[in-house]
């Protein structure tokens, strides 16, 4: 499903490289990326969603090799196909909770919501244990309240691929454990391919595989 070769990539006027000779991640595998700080984790992530280009290489998301697409083709691409859970939450403060969930929707395409995308964000938002915040704003809920709610949005469209930005980060025990079962449970349900950077080894055991960033960046001779 994920298919990353020869990856070259770096910063303007910043030291940091990324330097990978190949990534591969199975359809319908989980995979947990690992690492420490200022490795690429992120970086990586951004690349395989489109949102960064690589120098060289290229980044395959199925069939489609994002790097030969315009910036406008690979945002339609994304919207589409990959599910995007970013670390900082991103949700709008002036949309509600079930609105934010949607916001997929309403930024793709015509802009209307497909049949059953309400009653689906009904369904994540019941099984997340939120669905008594759908008409909250989001300052009005907790911080593992508001992850649960991105966990959601980038569940709603049933994307083929998953990347979620250390989705657990500062919560607790019990608040990771919610938001990793709701991202692989609803994986499998829907058959998607998962990709999570985490920096808690007691969660790596709940992925099919490991992938340690700085051993990818040490076989491309860094």
């Amino acid at each position: 499903m994920i298919h990353c070769e020869s990856l070259r990539f770096s910063y303007p006027g910043d030291r940091f490289s990324l330097r990978i000779d190949t990534l591969d991640v199975e359809s319908g595998s989980a995979v947990a990326l690992i690492g420490p700080s200022g490795c690429g984790k992120t970086t990586l992530l951004n690349l395989v969603a489109g949102i960064r280009v690589p120098e060289d290489g290229e980044v395959r998301v199925g069939e489609t090799n994002l790097c030969t697409l315009t910036e406008a083709k690979r945002q339609d691409f994304r919207l589409r196909h990959i599910g995007l859970v970013p670390q900082n939450f991103e949700l709008l403060d002036y949309l509600t909770v079930s609105e934010n969930i949607l916001v997929p929707f309403r930024i793709s395409g015509d802009g209307k919501l497909p049949e059953g995308a309400k009653s689906r964000a009904a369904d994540l938002l019941e099984r997340a244990g939120i669905a008594e915040h759908a008409d909250k704003f989001p300052d009005q809920i907790s911080q593992g309240e508001r992850q649960r709610v991105a966990m959601c949005r980038g569940l709603i469209s049933s994307p083929e691929v998953i990347l979620a930005d250390e989705p657990t980060g500062n919560l607790d025990p019990e608040n990771q454990d919610t938001i990793v079962s709701l991202l692989l449970e609803e994986a499998t349900r829907i058959g998607s391919t998962v990709v999570m950077i985490t920096h808690e080894p007691a969660l790596e055991r709940r992925f099919d595989r490991v992938v340690n960033v700085l051993e990818l960046r040490k076989g491309s001779g860094e």
